[in-house]
């Protein structure tokens, strides 16, 4: 499976902090917004989320910056599937520039399913594990 896309944006001038640079909130606000596409991809919008049958933990991610952003650049996040386990997830986001297809930053990403009224993992809904195991990226060797 190939990555998917899960956001788009532009590069602002209010976006840099005070050393010139596009700040690191940036590109984690793109990441963000990707997180929220994919899950909706995994059947886990925001109407299930609020339902009450499961809620997602974020417990852990590592993002490495390969190129600078400036003002105007127009980027997208792919993101694909690098683990699925019972009730964990991890995930990738590459960001992108749309101009020249250069990798500006990536994020690995690790979730949670947690039981709404426990707050203790449980396992992922079997229709959301389906879903993430065909947005599985091929594995690294």
């Amino acid at each position: 499976m190939t990555m998917v896309e899960t956001a788009r944006g532009t590069v602002y001038e209010w976006q840099r902090d005070h050393m010139g640079h596009i700040n690191v909130r940036a590109y984690l606000d793109l990441f963000d917004a990707a997180c929220w596409q994919f899950y909706g991809m995994l059947g886990l919008g925001p109407s299930r989320l609020r339902s009450g049958e499961v809620k997602l933990a974020a417990v852990q991610q590592n993002v490495s910056y390969m190129k600078e952003l400036y003002p105007g650049d127009t980027v997208y996040v792919r993101t694909g599937v690098m683990e699925m386990r019972e009730k964990v997830v991890r995930f990738r986001h590459e960001l992108v520039s749309v101009e020249n297809g250069e990798l500006s930053a990536v994020c690995e990403f690790t979730a949670v399913c947690l039981n709404p009224e426990t707050r203790r993992s449980q396992p992922f809904p079997a229709d959301v594990a389906l879903r993430a195991e065909g947005l599985m990226l091929p594995a690294e060797g």
